[in-house]
This record gives C-alpha cells, sequence and structure tokens, in this order.
C-alpha cells in the first residue's frame, strides 16, 4: 500500500464514525458510497479515489483536505497506553483507560493491538 493510501485509510479509520454519523443524514447514494468505501477499506484496496467522491474533491483537492487531519499532531500519550490498527493497515493509534479493555477497531470490529 503507498503512503498516500495509507494516510487515507488512517483518516479515514479516525474519522469513520464522525463519517456515518453525518451521512447518515445525506442523500442515499452518499450512505451507499461510504459502505462502499469501507468494503474497499476492508479488503486493503485503495479508497482515495473514493474518499473524492464522497468529498465531491478532485484528487489534489482530496490530499490537502486529509492532510489537516494527519496522524501525530496531537498531544503525546503514554507508550504504555497506545493501540493500533489490528492488522497494521492504516496509523490510527488511540488510547485507551487505564486497565481498561483495548479499543476496537470502527471499520473492522476487532480489537487493536498494543503498540
Amino acid at each position: 500500500m503507498d503512503i498516500e493510501e495509507r494516510r487515507a485509510l488512517t483518516i479515514f479509520c479516525q474519522e469513520l464514525g464522525a463519517l456515518r454519523d453525518e451521512c447518515a443524514h445525506h442523500s442515499e447514494h452518499r450512505r451507499h458510497l461510504l459502505e462502499r468505501i469501507e468494503a474497499e477499506a476492508k479488503a486493503r484496496r485503495p479508497i482515495l479515489k473514493l474518499l473524492g467522491e464522497l468529498l465531491d474533491a478532485g484528487p489534489d483537492d482530496t490530499r490537502r483536505m486529509l492532510s489537516i487531519s494527519l496522524p501525530g499532531l496531537g498531544p503525546g500519550q503514554a507508550d504504555e497506553e497506545l493501540f493500533g490498527c489490528p492488522d497494521s493497515a492504516c496509523d490510527r493509534v488511540c488510547e485507551a483507560a487505564p486497565a481498561g479493555p483495548p479499543p476496537r477497531c470502527a471499520l473492522m470490529g476487532m480489537p487493536m493491538h498494543r503498540r
């Protein structure tokens, strides 16, 4: 997977809950497009072009929109509390409550692994 697709998958995974909520208020076409993107992402196939369609943006604009939410720009977290993608397909990192269960991947539904 090339670096741009990996970034797209990372941001998609981070924003999936919000995207689902937002698309629920849009047309059936948009909801089906989001479902298609989810299916392609689960199969680990490219999604950047489909994200551009969802965002009504060309390739350059899509990359620019996604670059605003690059991972690693937030506050630091303790290493022992970081969790990542279950199969390392994206760079999503999140934390869990101390001694709590690991977070689950919104896309795959699997527990995330400790980093």
